[in-house]
């Protein structure tokens, strides 16, 4: 049976002598081909491949994203206290994922390099579906099922070990704004000061675009917060003192 799958270790082929550095390429060919399709393995095992008509099977993006949804819907936190021995790590989510995969149960050092290199392609597709913004897949899940629930990712100590990312979802006002809209208003800010520092410098450098550059920023920073303002009331209505 014909098998797809897109995976960022898919590469092109490009046509090497029988040297030394074409015997390197084949060997890389090998070992990408072989965890491309351990992963693929992966994915069938779990229920994740569909087949189309013409029996080929690629990947089953909304299956893996249910089954993303079902692990992290289980890591509800209701206080910062609970987040450390709650939310899920990279590892923890792929474990509860793909719970079959060599590499869910075993140690480390017991899994050849093909498996090392499968189960971290397994952490990063079940890692990146759990962006938080609001067209995340999972998020969208969470939203749909839950409308008081909000997923979040962070960094936090877990079993002894800080930063580690991890995610978990949420209800707690704390929370969601400590870990979810705090984070967003200093990417805003850290661009607001990118625009003026960059602003500035065509200022220092052109003293007759000073003005003009001061009133860009200015403009700038009202229709950002202008745009933001009328965004938010049309996904959620006007606020209460409006």
């Amino acid at each position: 049976m014909s098998t797809t799958f897109i995976s960022p270790l898919d590469t092109e082929e490009a046509a090497f002598p029988d040297t030394e550095e074409g015997i390197h390429h084949n060997t890389d060919e090998a070992f990408d081909e072989a965890v491309r399709e351990g992963v693929v393995e992966a994915y069938r095992v779990e229920g994740f491949m569909v087949t189309d008509d013409d029996g080929v099977e690629s990947p089953n993006k909304p299956a893996l994203h249910e089954a993303i949804y079902r692990a992290v819907h289980e890591a509800v936190v209701r206080n910062p206290k609970e987040r450390s021995e709650i939310a899920l790590t990279k590892g923890a989510l792929a474990k509860r994922v793909f719970s079959h995969a060599p590499g869910a149960h075993d140690e480390w050092d017991v899994l050849d390099q093909v498996q090392k290199a499968v189960w971290e392609e397994l952490v990063k597709e079940t890692w990146n579906p759990t962006n938080p913004n609001f067209s995340g897949p999972v998020q969208r899940l969470v939203g749909a099922r839950d409308d008081k629930l909000v997923l979040i990712r962070t960094k936090t100590t877990i079993d002894g070990t800080p930063s580690q990312d991890c995610v978990y979802v949420t209800a707690s006002e704390e929370l969601i704004f400590s870990d979810f809209v705090a984070p967003l208003k200093d990417s805003v800010r850290k661009a607001a000061e990118r625009l003026a520092k960059n602003a500035a410098m065509v200022s220092t450098r052109n003293k007759h675009l000073a003005d003009k550059a001061s009133r860009e920023v200015d403009s700038g920073m009202k229709a950002a917060a202008s745009l933001a303002k009328s965004t938010l009331e049309l996904m959620s209505g006007p606020s209460e003192s409006a």
